[in-house]
């Protein structure tokens, strides 16, 4: 399913970089990324389910360029709750403009924008993977100053379509790729429903 994503990704990140995975979930790709950018790089995975959290640093105990961050990302430093499913890539933010859906039980999240975090840590990323489950456009409205940066390369995100229609944001994905666009990057959909994005 996600060849053509893993593809993409593989060409863009270089040894020596530093890739922000948002919504890393168990560090599937955070691992891939540990591999590809070496020792000499540096790995941010965001995941807002400590126990996911968990998993990602006993998938990788060695990796020492590997850093994860307990937070979810978006367009405001707040809190939320992370609505948790049975199956992990199923849980998703919901903050006080959402409904809840009463399928789940929920935990408090801490929820920071990109730009925030950046400045905390002290290096801007070079690719930038987003996978977050309906709330793509908030994570980089969060991210303004790092999207604007030359030093970011690529930027892929995952654009949950029938999600982003259930939070009333039939738009958001022309309105992602626009933003995108606006801060210099070239845009492509490398399958139905990943946007690649390069400057």
């Amino acid at each position: 399913y996600e060849q053509r994503v893993h593809d993409a990704l593989a060409a863009a990140v270089k040894p020596g970089d530093v890739v922000w995975d948002v919504g890393a979930n168990v560090g599937v790709y955070s691992e891939l990324f540990c591999q590809w950018v070496g020792e000499d790089g540096l790995v941010i995975a965001f995941e807002p389910w400590a126990e996911s959290c968990e998993r990602i640093r006993e998938r990788l105990p060695e990796c020492t360029w590997l850093r994860v961050e307990n937070v979810a990302l978006g367009e405001e430093d707040a809190t939320g709750r992370l609505v948790t499913a049975t199956d992990s890539v199923e849980n998703h933010i919901e903050t006080d403009t959402d409904t809840r859906d009463g399928v789940a039980g929920s935990v408090p999240v801490i929820i920071c924008r990109g730009d925030q975090v950046c400045e905390r840590l002290g290096a801007v990323p070079n690719v930038i993977k987003v996978d977050v489950e309906g709330f793509e456009e908030e994570v980089l409205s969060g991210m303004g100053q790092v999207l604007a940066s030359p030093v970011l390369r690529n930027v892929l995100v995952e654009v949950h379509f029938l999600k982003l229609e259930r939070r009333g944001k039939l738009t958001a994905p022309t309105r992602i790729q626009k933003l995108l666009e606006l801060k210099g990057f070239r845009t492509k959909w490398v399958d139905s429903s990943h946007l690649f994005a390069t400057r």
